[in-house]
């Protein structure tokens, strides 16, 4: 064959794949409406409690988007105005808060068979104890790739009835506590009972977090501030349409 016929043909099989990559530009990416999921325990005693949901829930819902072609993302693949963030076609992030070690037994299989991934907002204080996270298993998920931890307070009190002092040391020092045990910093946040005021919110950002999440129903969006990002609360009530009306 010629080389310069071969050479084009190659040209031409490049151009068609990255043309049909589905992207959205950086200067797009903020604007672009991300569904943030909180989920918090994944346990077969899910009857009495609308925030533990079933094992086999939680693997319908991340089967579901996965098959509908979404993409997880970790808080660290969002845009930071760099350049170099562009988001994947049908973005969303799966948040688990707390840190229950069902996370562990349940949803971390889950997520490994499905492809998915989720950030779990950790309550540093509380990971080592009963029915919670330990450090070890926190460092077997982040290494598998599925998992990011963030933070979610040292003893997850309400921020908006703190002073400023122990707001700032419940932000610290879980920020600090992540770095030391995992190895990597923790830029995202979630408010403890989506509670936020605008002192919070400055403490937050004074304390170092590129995001931080709240309790509110709807679409993140990163241009409309990265401190105050709304999140879908999945409850065990809601039916398989109700989870299909929340994303976009």
């Amino acid at each position: 064959m010629n080389a310069a016929i071969w050479i084009l043909q190659v040209f031409l099989l490049v151009s068609a794949i990255t043309s049909n990559t589905p992207t959205v530009t950086p200067q797009n990416a903020f604007n672009t409406p991300i569904p943030i999921l909180l989920y918090h325990s994944v346990t077969e005693e899910a009857e009495d409690d609308p925030l533990k949901i079933s094992p086999a829930r939680f693997e319908q819902e991340m089967r579901y988007l996965r098959e509908r072609g979404y993409h997880p993302l970790f808080f660290t693949d969002l845009p930071d105005g760099s350049g170099n963030n562009a988001l994947p076609s049908k973005p969303v992030i799966i948040t688990l808060d707390d840190g229950y070690e069902d996370n562990y037994t349940k949803a971390f299989p889950i997520l490994k068979r499905t492809g998915m991934k989720a950030t779990i907002f950790a309550i540093t204080g509380n990971v080592g104890k009963p029915n919670y996270l330990t450090w070890r298993q926190l460092r077997i998920m982040e290494a598998s790739g599925a998992v990011d931890t963030e933070s979610h307070t040292v003893t997850h009190p309400d921020l908006t009835k703190l002073g400023a002092k122990e707001k700032a040391d419940e932000l610290i020092k879980s920020r600090d506590t992540i770095l030391r045990r995992l190895g990597h910093p923790s830029i995202a946040f979630a408010y403890p009972y989506g509670k936020y005021d605008q002192a919070t919110v400055e403490a937050v950002r004074s304390a170092g977090y590129r995001y931080a999440v709240t309790g509110e129903n709807g679409y993140a969006e990163i241009g409309r501030g990265r401190l105050t990002l709304p999140r879908n609360v999945i409850t065990s009530d809601m039916t398989l349409e109700q989870f299909r009306a929340l994303l976009p």
